[in-house]
């Protein structure tokens, strides 16, 4: 009984992500966009921008982490008061 439960639903699977490759070819249109305006650039713009890109992702994933930190403070700052108060109230 599993096992044709699980058979329906991988060849579900393989058929709707067969379907979305076909249709959407996200691969070929992100190929086709490197070869269009990366390929054509000279040396130095490409390593300015591998530079570029990497300060980017570098200082985005601090503030995220800082921002991240500031929640996780906050939330365990209204456990904190949630818990004292239920304690007060027994």
């Amino acid at each position: 009984m599993w096992e044709t439960i699980k058979g329906f639903l991988e060849s579900l699977y393989g058929r709707f992500n067969g379907f979305l490759q076909d249709s959407l070819d996200i691969d070929g249109k992100l190929i086709g966009l490197y070869e269009q305006f990366i390929v054509p650039l000279p040396e130095l713009i490409k390593i300015v921008g591998i530079v570029f890109v990497g300060f980017i992702l570098v200082f985005g994933t601090i503030a995220f982490v800082k921002k991240m930190l500031k929640l996780f403070v906050v939330i365990a700052v209204i456990l904190a008061i949630v818990l004292l108060i239920t304690q007060l109230n027994n």
